[in-house]
């Protein structure tokens, strides 16, 4: 398969800038006007950001409500609408609001539940960013049906594209609930749009939150995500964003060049921030204290941060000012609120605020981990999985820099803080299933956080020596990224401040990463469909079929190679490669002839067969019935490495936990293998129960049904655990269930019972990357020609030691045990070896010696030689030793010039014995070559830094077969032949 490329791409701000003039100026066609005059709202332009918005005419605000502008909230410590009335509400209960004003309409909407936010469904992203995420793009484009129109949901999304906020701007989440709104309009189906959603909304602001409508302001923007873009009306309450009202109308065609076209289908998306409502209704400093009661509780009794004081009262209504993304002049924006506040500067004021905000950052970060872990997520050192490594990481950095891990009790005290965030959460998504791994994950983390430290610290050191004590944004990623440290850590080493927008930095550069698809080489758009007859009949090995077309076979860059051997028929029975699994081969008989088929793939929806001849009459052949022969042994082997697959997968799953999933796999007919998401190596033990479930599973003849579906029916019927392979394309999916044990979507050939798999055997496992463990196995035949591989060596081994079997293990340890300590004792003689050599040596009259040393190699010179430098150059000595192909020497620069015996090493080598076997046609056994090199000559001593010998240096290199001629050379350089 080709390797996809990663390109620069725009990024959603970009798409914006593009499309927000153009709605602007017609305003009348892209916005609501109807339903806002109605209200009594008028269009307004900001006299200090100069967007465009709309209030009523009675209104007391005299901007466009956004906080940058009103200058401050104006909600906190008198809250708002029924709760400037003395009514406050709790998170779930804000959400129970939403539900009963939207279900209520005249077109009601359906409650729904959450997705994960791991989205397995789709390619493009890692996370649900947003509630919209869940719906495209299959929904969006209408080629699915939602499963609710309208449909409400309170989503929980995460967002790292925030972290420089979280616990000062009051509102900001690596993960939060978005209340969605989504509303699905087709040609054939008209829900509603524009007017009667910011009907909708506005009465639930007004009615059921008692929100005056002189308090509400409504602003003109424009939404872009998700491969859609769209005008849309951001709702703001005394300051305070509450939600985001979308009305998708463009498809994204070019995500590196930034174009787009109208979509058919107009797709209304509102999504309110849910943590925000009880927020702005009670007026209390901060979101957090509404969003994490019962952990911002706890924590503050196991920590003894104080929550409220003067500083932070005063702090909470300006701390809007302080979005890193739009702040202008960070300095100047710390300096004006802590004059508001009554401090002194901005240290003063960070430092009243610091311990809050680092409580509100681990509840914040903790959450976050609880939901994405519990969704099938892990943290690694790549993808979304480095997003959440980030913030696990800092979670650690700032409970160890406040000396709070003790405090809240170590491992045991943090898991206590999740069972606290389950508690807040249940009232919204119901209790939490138990979940063996977490802990074991959270513990990993910790551990791996711990040992990084030292390594990691001299990188860091050496990082800040190399850029003279000074890191851009861009040096802290790196270090980030490719030493896996948290950027409170690289604070810790360096002393440097956190870049204000360090988490912003990042998210951008996650939002350009968009892969291209690899180019099809064959263009098949006009050739009808393949009958798949794999699917209909997995059995069937013989079949009769027509031909519908031949193929020219091109090369990796399209080129025609005159050569038609790809046959493209009606129907067949050769499944092509896909799914991780090699294809099918065989014959195929053509006008009498029988070609083997050597490969078989699918381009769009045909399938082409590579014959291993050129068929010369190849426009002759459209119309020629053919019959196709295919080998029996080979797919019966491969679809029981397939079945296997399944089968080990889910065997994994019970074993190690709820959090593995398939990351890749492969299945050819001599073994396979599956990659699924771990957080470690697989123990011995481990993959032994895994084995041995397996084989259970097997030999229960559990019947495996396959059968299609549409994709709402699969997934309402299944989640999204059936994603196991990645996205499906279309509208169906085909299912494979092992009788409930193990339900996926999955295009390959499978067993009808998992006894005809035989028998499964792991022969390995082994961590490719981080967060991901492959497991390679065999089955079936396969593995009982593993199985007899595996006697035949332990005979073979039983017969040369002459033991049982039962005794071999003990008497290869204890072999393997003495050959480590002859290996030992031999070094040491070889040591004392080149010591007397170094010593007599040293003794002798001669200023360059030169001495052939049996058996000596690079490894036993670079050990042994360099120690005795010193008395070298103090003797004023030059030695050069001949060993196994190869010359080490220790030169007195002001006595030979090292780089004129590179030429008569090169020479050496072309010798007569070469040129005697080139003569008999016969090929010379090829050493292992050492390069010339000529360094400064450096000496090691236990515990201190290398000591550079001055005026000496260090030579390596090969030696050829003519010995004489190095020999010579040295002699007439002045070195004379030692001999002992």
């Amino acid at each position: 398969m080709t390797e996809m490329k990663e390109v620069k791409a725009m990024t959603p701000k970009e798409f914006k800038a593009k499309s927000k003039p153009k709605f602007a100026a017609n305003f009348e066609e892209y916005y609501p006007v109807n339903t806002l005059r109605k209200y009594g709202f008028e269009r307004h332009e900001c006299p200090i950001c100069h967007e465009h918005y709309w209030s009523t005419a009675t209104t007391r605000v005299k901007t466009c409500g956004d906080s940058n502008c009103e200058g401050k909230y104006k909600f906190i410590g008198t809250g708002c609408g029924i709760g400037a009335k003395g009514h406050k509400i709790t998170i779930d209960e804000a959400w129970k609001t939403y539900e009963k004003a939207l279900t209520s309409t005249e077109i009601p909407a359906t409650a729904i539940k959450r997705y994960p936010v791991v989205a397995r469904w789709r390619n493009d992203v890692d996370f649900v960013a947003a509630g919209i995420y869940c719906f495209q793009p299959y929904c969006v484009t209408g080629q699915l049906e939602p499963p609710a129109n309208p449909l409400i949901c309170p989503q929980f999304c995460l967002r790292f594209n925030d972290l420089d906020n979280i616990g000062i701007s009051g509102r900001h989440f690596s993960g939060f609930i978005m209340i969605g709104l989504q509303v699905f309009n087709s040609p054939q189906k008209y829900v509603y749009f524009k007017e009667e959603c910011v009907d909708y909304n506005l009465r639930w602001l007004t009615k059921e939150l008692e929100i005056e409508l002189d308090d509400i302001t409504l602003i003109e923007d424009v939404w872009c995500g998700g491969g859609n873009l769209g005008p849309s009306i951001e709702m703001f309450v005394k300051g305070l964003e509450v939600g985001n009202m979308v009305f998708t109308q463009y498809k994204i065609l070019d995500f590196v060049k930034g174009e787009f076209e109208p979509l058919k289908h107009q797709v209304i998306d509102v999504g309110i921030g849910l943590e925000r409502i009880p927020w702005l209704i009670n007026g209390t400093p901060t979101s957090y204290l509404e969003a994490f009661p019962g952990a911002v509780k706890y924590l503050q009794s196991k920590l003894g941060v104080t929550l409220e004081s003067d500083v932070i009262s005063k702090f909470a209504p300006y701390c809007c000012l302080l979005n890193l993304d739009e702040c202008k002049d960070v300095n100047k924006a710390w300096a004006d609120i802590a004059k508001e506040c009554g401090v002194e500067n901005r240290e003063v004021l960070q430092k009243a605020i610091q311990p809050a905000r680092d409580l509100y950052i681990i509840a914040d970060h903790s959450r976050t981990m609880l939901i994405a872990i519990y969704d099938g997520a892990l943290p690694s050192a790549v993808g979304g999985g480095a997003n959440l490594r980030n913030i696990v990481r800092r979670m650690f950095s700032i409970l160890a820099r406040n000396g709070w891990w003790e405090k809240l009790g170590g491992m045991d005290g943090l898991m206590e803080l999740f069972e606290f965030h389950k508690k807040d959460l249940e009232k919204i998504y119901g209790k939490f299933d138990e979940y063996k791994s977490f802990r074991k994950i959270i513990e990993m983390e910790y551990q791996r956080w711990c040992t990084t430290d030292m390594e990691s610290q001299q990188k860091v050191q050496t990082l800040l020596k190399k850029k003279k004590g000074v890191l851009t944004v861009d040096d802290w990623i790196f270090a980030m990224k490719s030493y896996g440290l948290s950027p409170d850590k690289i604070n810790e080493i360096s002393k440097l401040p956190v870049p204000d927008n360090l988490y912003t930095k990042l998210a951008e550069l996650e939002d350009q990463r968009v892969k291209m698809l690899p180019t099809e080489l064959y263009e098949t758009a006009d050739i009808p469909e393949t009958k798949e007859l794999f699917y209909e009949n997995g059995n069937l090995r013989e079949f009769n079929s027509e031909i519908v077309s031949v193929l020219e076979k091109v090369d990796e860059k399209g080129k025609g190679t005159g050569i038609h051997n790809l046959v493209i028929l009606k129907e067949t029975a050769f499944y092509p490669i896909g799914g991780g699994q090699d294809n099918d081969t065989g014959k195929i008989k053509i006008d009498g002839v029988i070609y083997d088929v050597t490969y078989v793939e699918k381009v769009g929806k045909c399938i082409l067969h590579h014959i291993n001849s050129d068929l010369k009459n190849w426009e002759e052949l459209k119309g020629k019935m053919v019959i196709g022969y295919v080998d029996d042994q080979r797919r019966n082997q491969l679809r029981a490495h397939h079945t296997a697959t399944h089968i080990i997968h889910q065997a994994a799953h019970q074993v190690l936990g709820p959090h593995v999933w398939q990351n890749g796999a492969k299945k050819t007919v001599e073994e396979a293998h599956l990659d699924i998401t771990h957080f470690s190596s697989i123990t011995r033990e481990e993959e032994n129960a895994i084995e041995k479930l397996a084989n259970e599973m097997i030999r229960k003849s559990l019947k495996i049904n396959k059968f299609v579906l549409s994709k709402e029916e699969a997934e309402k019927r299944y989640g999204f655990s059936l994603y196991q392979g990645g996205v499906v394309a279309g509208n169906e999916v085909r299912i494979v269930d092992i009788s409930g044990y193990d339900t996926e979507a999955c295009c390959g050939t499978h067993c009808d019972n998992t006894s005809q798999v035989g028998l499964i055997r792991i022969i390995k496992t082994n961590r490719i990357s981080d967060g991901v463990v492959r497991i390679r196995f065999v089955a079936g035949d396969a593995a009982y020609k593993n199985m007899a591989m595996e006697k035949n060596l332990i005979n073979d081994l039983c017969d040369s030691y002459s033991v049982l079997p039962e005794v071999l293990q003990p008497t290869l340890e204890r072999i393997f045990t003495d050959y480590k300590k002859l290996t030992k004792q031999s070094s040491k003689m070889i040591g004392e070896i080149f010591n007397l050599y170094m010593r007599v040596i040293l003794d002798e009259k001669n200023k360059m010696v030169f001495a052939s040393i049996p058996g000596a190699t690079q490894t036993t010179c670079v050990s042994f030689i360099p120690q005795h430098a010193p008395e070298f150059k103090k003797a004023g000595k030059s030695v050069l030793v001949l060993g196994e192909g190869m010359v080490y020497a220790l030169v007195n620069t002001s006595d030979f010039k090292a780089e004129e015996l590179k030429d008569v090493l090169e020479k050496s080598k072309v010798s007569k014995r070469k040129q005697e076997k080139k003569d008999e046609g016969k090929e010379e056994k090829k050493e292992k070559s050492v390069p010339f090199r000529v360094s400064p000559l450096k000496v090691k001593a236990k515990g201190k830094k290398p000591e550079v010998i001055e005026g000496y240096v260090e030579v390596t290199g090969s030696i050829g077969g003519n010995v004489t001629l190095v020999t010579d050379f040295l002699k007439k350089a002045g070195f004379i032949e030692f001999q002992l």
